[in-house]
């Protein structure tokens, strides 16, 4: 199934996003990571919207096809993206799927909207102490270091040949929207400034998403190379002792594109639960 993109305006910003399903249907808010856009969901967003979900997946600013934030791309902005974004489209509650940064974003913003989460979805991500950057992170975070990085990112040629390893079975229109925020030196920085942005005061809230108490599916690949799966289970003990955790055998970070016939009929059991909590 091809997916085509929406714009909407958003604050003078022209944010692009996939949307599936009903306007009446609920809404399952998909939200993706870095180096991330939209099509990260490409394989998910047609069966949820089959399941009866209206299914929306913006590209965060700066992102896929996304305007940046005029000004710093820092954490706080993306929180705050997610309560505007949910206005324009006039969402007041969701489903929430979250990966990597997106689980970062999203899970800090359900930590000030508990009430406005209907269920969860958490995929190769944590909002708890205890986490350590991985090294091409610690890179980003670090100045001069990260800006030649980022610059050399952008040799897409490279790129994609690395991406191709990590992820050999992922589709090429992926990767290629992937890519777009290397393609400028403005939307390059919007990864230095977001993982530069990261504070400890931001995490010091996750304990309030033990007031979530509806459905949640923590998915993650055995051999994420960035967040361990000790984090699947620290999201569960610390956050969500009712989660059901589901580990995808033989993959990495990016189990979404990677393995999506493994991850499918876990996001399917998941809506199909939500579905008879409706009825």
């Amino acid at each position: 199934m091809m997916l085509s993109k929406k714009t909407l305006q958003l604050k003078n910003q022209s944010i692009s996003y996939i949307e599936e399903g009903s306007s009446s249907d609920p809404a399952v808010l998909l939200i993706h990571g870095v180096p991330e856009s939209s099509m990260l969901w490409k394989h998910l967003i047609p069966e949820i919207a089959s399941q009866g979900f209206r299914s929306i997946a913006p590209d965060l600013p700066g992102f896929g096809q996304s305007d940046r934030f005029p000004y710093g791309s820092t954490w706080e902005k993306y929180v705050a993206f997610i309560s505007d974004f949910m206005e324009a489209l006039s969402l007041e509650k969701v489903h929430l799927v979250v990966h990597d940064w997106g689980g970062m974003i999203g899970l800090r913003w359900a930590c000030e909207f508990p009430e406005k989460v209907e269920s969860l979805i958490i995929s190769d991500t944590c909002l708890v102490p205890g986490y350590r950057w991985h090294p091409l992170a610690r890179k980003w975070r670090t100045p001069e270091l990260g800006e030649r990085v980022v610059e050399a990112m952008a040799n897409k040629e490279a790129w994609m040949t690395n991406m191709k390893k990590e992820i050999p079975s992922v589709d090429e229109d992926i990767l290629e929207d992937f890519f777009t925020i290397f393609e400028k030196e403005e939307t390059r920085n919007v990864i230095l400034e977001l993982y530069r942005s990261a504070n400890l005061e931001l995490v010091e809230h996750y304990q309030n998403l033990t007031q979530i108490k509806k459905p949640v599916t923590i998915l993650w690949g055995e051999n994420d190379p960035y967040i361990p799966t000790d984090f699947a289970y620290k999201t569960r003990d610390e956050q969500f002792p009712h989660a059901t955790i589901e580990i995808i055998p033989n993959t990495g970070h990016f189990i979404h594109v990677e393995a999506p016939e493994q991850v499918i009929p876990f996001v399917n059991a998941h809506y199909r639960s939500v579905l008879k909590l409706l009825k």
